[in-house]
This record gives C-alpha cells, sequence and structure tokens, in this order.
C-alpha cells in the first residue's frame, strides 16, 4: 500500500480524516475480507467495539464458475461486543480513553448482524445464495447452522472459501460454519420444502 497505508502509529485526531491508498494487484484473487483500525494499543478496543466492516475483492470473469460468480450474495457481518473483555483490555491501558458499560453490564454480550440484534432475512426456495460473513470478535467464536423452521424446510450449505481463499476442492457439503475471530466464510445454500 501506498503511505500511509497500514501505519500502526498514524493518529487520526477527533473530527479530521484521512484518506489511505491501497493499490490490489490485478491477478490478487477474489475474496471476502474485513478491515478495522490498527492503532497500537486501540486495536482490540476499536476493532472490538465494532469499528469494522467487510472488503470484497470482486472474483474475476473465468477466475470461478459463471454460476457462483453471478450468484446472489447476502453479506453478513457478525459482531461480538464483548463488554466484560472490553473493560478489562481498557483498564490495561488508557482508562481515562473511554469506559465501557456500566456495572451492571460488566458481563453482558451483544451479538449483532450487520448492527442490528435478531434480524431476520428471507430467501426464496429452491434458489441458491452466496452467503458472505465476517466475524469480529475479541476472544468468541460461534457455530452457525441452519436447523429447519417451524415449516419443516431444510437447507443445504456448501463451503467455498475460509478467510478469503477459495478451497482447492469446493464446493464441500458442511452441516455448520466454525466461525472464530477474524474468521471470513463463504458459503452457499439452498432452502428445500419436505
Amino acid at each position: 500500500s501506498m503511505a500511509p497505508g497500514d501505519d500502526p502509529f498514524q493518529i487520526i485526531a477527533p473530527g479530521s480524516e484521512l484518506t489511505s491508498h491501497f493499490q490490489i494487484p490485478a491477478y490478487h484473487m477474489g475474496g471476502t475480507h474485513w478491515y478495522h483500525p490498527h492503532h497500537h494499543g486501540s486495536t482490540a478496543l476499536q476493532a472490538g467495539g465494532g469499528a469494522a466492516g467487510v472488503f470484497i475483492v470482486e472474483d474475476q470473469p473465468g477466475e470461478v464458475p459463471e454460476e457462483i460468480r453471478t450468484m446472489e450474495e447476502r453479506v453478513m457481518m457478525w459482531t461480538v461486543l464483548d463488554l466484560s473483555t472490553l473493560a478489562a483490555v481498557q483498564g490495561l491501558f488508557n482508562d481515562a480513553l473511554w469506559t465501557v458499560g456500566g456495572s451492571g453490564d460488566a458481563a453482558a454480550t451483544i451479538m449483532l448482524v450487520n448492527g442490528q440484534s435478531r434480524p431476520e432475512v428471507a430467501v426464496e426456495a429452491g434458489k441458491w445464495y452466496r452467503w458472505r460473513m465476517v466475524f469480529s470478535a475479541l476472544g468468541s467464536a460461534s457455530v452457525l447452522s441452519f436447523a429447519p423452521g417451524g415449516d419443516g424446510a431444510t437447507c443445504e450449505l456448501q463451503l467455498l472459501a475460509k478467510d478469503g481463499v477459495y478451497l482447492p476442492l469446493a464446493p464441500r457439503a458442511i452441516d455448520r460454519v466454525h466461525l472464530y475471530p477474524g474468521a471470513r466464510a463463504d458459503v452457499v445454500s439452498s432452502k428445500s420444502w419436505p
């Protein structure tokens, strides 16, 4: 990247802005990635506090099968806000910077998907979707599975990529997706009726 790029000592004062430039080589494989602050001493507080987002490098024609490249996509940014861990990390560094929660909130863990608590997503039966998932957390892990709903519908899952890199043999049938801090997973799924 060109300066300032990914400088962990760069300070951007409140109310100011800085534009960074990143040159992605033409030969870079498409994939699902994420971005978050890297300020030295504050990465855990900032990224663990939700300052993160999804960054997608698009697949080039001919790089993956056309039905995968053109499949309807759904992006899911999982953000786990572990208030007790954030408070502990914050206490080790700059306790005048900010305070995490109140005394009654210290043990709370909040999980958001695309900034929402308990969102719902409608999908069509028989249609395949590509789910681009990013899991942002300090130390939590999660296992995602698609259980049959009250209507008896089931969901077939196929894994395409992990951490922004396509599997050598893909897609691969799975029944759950393991997510850990910084994990990315590209999964295709289809809902079917009994």
